[in-house]
């Protein structure tokens, strides 16, 4: 295993230096390992929806947790459509299975959201889902699935 030197305040340089000093193997498990930090990260500083916030910031957070931002969403896509043709490695693996816990964890923050609002005005849950339009599912092919899906088929 390679020893680095990091100061005590390390600046980006310093660890980029110390991150191209790593050899293959101990670059793919840093990569595995920074990946699962930085989707931990995400998680857990992610915004809570307080129970007493108005109809329009329930509403705002539901549309926040409906879908990944659109760079996530399409890498997301790259690697689910790559999946279903060959095997990912290990750092696409991580990365993809990174992806579905992130999508887990927003639909159970649109679901508790969505709560709110059905109790609040009596009203069924497909029907406030039909009239603000987010009858949104992350397994609904996105508006550039076939472009995605001509370069994935391409590769294999």
């Amino acid at each position: 295993m390679a020893t680095v030197d990091i100061p005590v305040e390390p600046k980006v340089e310093h660890l980029l230096n110390s991150v191209k000093k790593l050899s293959p193997v101990e670059l793919d498990e840093f990569m595995q390992k920074f990946t699962e930090w930085q989707q931990q990260k995400d998680i857990s500083i992610d915004e809570q929806l307080d129970a007493d916030a108005s109809d329009d910031e329930v509403l705002d957070y539901i549309k926040n947790n409906t879908r990944l931002p659109e760079k996530e969403n399409r890498r997301y896509w790259e690697l689910r459509l790559k999946r279903e043709n060959t095997d990912l490695n290990n750092h696409e693996t991580v990365e993809y299975e990174g992806f579905v816990t992130k999508l887990e964890n927003m639909n159970v923050k649109r679901l508790e959201a969505l709560t709110i609002l059905v109790h609040r005005w009596k009203k069924p849950a497909i029907d406030i889902l039909s009239e603000y339009g987010l009858i949104i599912s992350q397994f609904d092919e996105p508006d550039y699935y076939e472009s995605i899906s001509h370069v994935m088929q391409s590769e294999t």
